[in-house]
Formats: C-alpha cells, structure tokens, sequence
C-alpha cells in the first residue's frame, strides 16, 4: 500500500502544470524542438513578442547573462512571431544571440503557463519545475 501511494504521488509531481511543458516549437533553423527536452540544468526562460515593450534593452542583455551565469541555459522565447521576424528584430537591434531562441508562433506555452505580461521570465529548476516568474526582465539578474 505504501508503496502505491509513493508511486501515484511521483506520478502526480511529474505531471504537474508548473514543470516546463512537453510542446513542440522551433529553434532559429527552423527545426522542430520540444521545450521539454531543456529539463537537466537551470533555464531562465524570457517570453517576448516584437510589439512588447522593453524587449530590446532585455534581449541585449540576455547575452551578458550567459556569461554570469553559465550554470543556466537562457532562451530567448518568441511568441506570436515566425523564425523570419524573429531574426529581422536581432538583426534591428543590433544582436547576434549567444543564447538559444525558441519560436512559438501559437503562443503555445500560454497554455501551460498563461502569459499575463509581455516580456515575462520564467526560472526553471534542473529538473524542469517552474520556481518563478516575473514581469519583464528582473534587474537582480
């Protein structure tokens, strides 16, 4: 009996809505991705979209938080854009991004994780659980 218990309590901490979800987008190359496969080391997540306010500031320096903070993957996530716009708007601001982007066209992860700011942030543990989020682009990191 303990055991059952134990088993349907993992079963249930694994199914969970705040761990990173197992949807299908696409990288910068056009090649399909599961944003769950990034589970296995921390990952902040910046969701943003080209008509969002803040963004520009905020994608220039996810390339300084790569070097601070190489123990996280950081992924720059476009929503309600396609790979052309998402390379259009690096290309406006100047970037060339040393940091993975994932694009979302259905803004998919609003699903999973309902998307009340544009951009927000998203810190996953290795284990691919949700352990915060914030508005925009937090200045402590």
């Amino acid at each position: 009996m303990k055991r059952l218990l134990i088993l349907i309590f993992l079963l249930l901490s694994c199914s969970s809505k705040d761990m990173l979800p197992d949807i299908s987008v696409k990288n910068l190359k056009g090649e399909e991705v599961k944003l769950s496969s990034y589970k296995g080391q921390k990952t902040l997540i910046y969701v943003w979209s080209r008509t969002c306010a803040g963004h520009t500031k905020d994608l220039k320096k996810l390339s300084m938080l790569v070097n601070q903070y190489p123990y996280y993957r950081i992924i720059s996530y476009a929503v309600a854009m396609d790979v052309k716009d998402v390379e259009q708007s690096y290309q406006q601001i100047g970037i060339n991004p040393n940091f993975v982007t994932l694009v979302d066209p259905s803004v998919k992860f609003n699903d999973y994780f309902p998307i009340t700011f544009l951009p927000s942030t998203y810190l996953f543990d290795s284990k691919g659980k949700l352990v915060a989020s914030y508005a925009g682009l937090p200045d402590h990191l």
